[in-house]
């Protein structure tokens, strides 16, 4: 235990014996030790905002509940209602393994970006399993800071809708001669 590192009245120490004063080692734990350095070197986890640019507006996940069809609906919120406090509009962008689409997961709450045919965007729960749950981003300019999210399913394009302070949404489009500008988003990464 003196060569590998213990739990003692000190914490967690790698090697006590390094120490000019002997601390009482109160027990042997050496997995531990080693698991709870490991996780101090680990490096923080990526997010992503996906801001709107027409709004300024970011994906979030937030209380945006449907009664009638029991379904929880993804929101459009400003940078100024503070939900990045909590992680509501941090999102993970997750390799489908199927060429460039991505499922989008968000971070605080683990529930999944999904459309259906309404053309309302909403967050499920669980594991993906169809192709509703998938999105493309196309690039323009070639650039994640302007990027169209279109459905891999129904090919429509993600644009956010803010119809009051508490009722906003995020809509599917098939007109982007119409919602173009609303439909392109900026991708920035920050830390979870």
């Amino acid at each position: 235990c003196q060569a590998s590192g213990c739990v003692s009245q000190q914490g967690c120490v790698p090697r006590y014996s390094q120490y000019s004063t002997v601390l009482y080692c109160q027990r042997c734990v050496i997995d531990r030790c080693r698991s709870r350095i490991a996780e101090a070197t680990m490096p923080r986890r990526v997010c992503y905002y996906l801001t709107s640019i027409a709004s300024g507006q970011r994906l979030a996940a937030v209380e945006n509940y449907d009664r009638r069809s029991s379904q929880r609906y993804a929101s459009v919120l400003h940078t100024s209602d503070r939900a990045d406090d909590v992680g509501h509009d941090k999102w993970h962008l997750i390799g489908s393994g199927r060429g460039h689409d991505y499922y989008i997961r968000n971070f605080r709450t683990g529930e999944y970006l999904r459309v259906q045919e309404s053309n309302f965007a909403y967050l499920a729960q669980g594991q993906p399993v169809d192709d509703s749950f998938l999105f493309k981003p196309h690039l323009v300019d070639g650039s994640w800071s302007c990027v169209l999210l279109q459905s891999v399913c129904y090919g429509g394009y993600l644009y956010g809708e803010r119809y009051s302070s508490s009722n906003n949404f995020v809509l599917m489009t098939r007109d982007l001669q119409r919602c173009y500008r609303e439909s392109l988003w900026r991708v920035t990464s920050v830390y979870c």
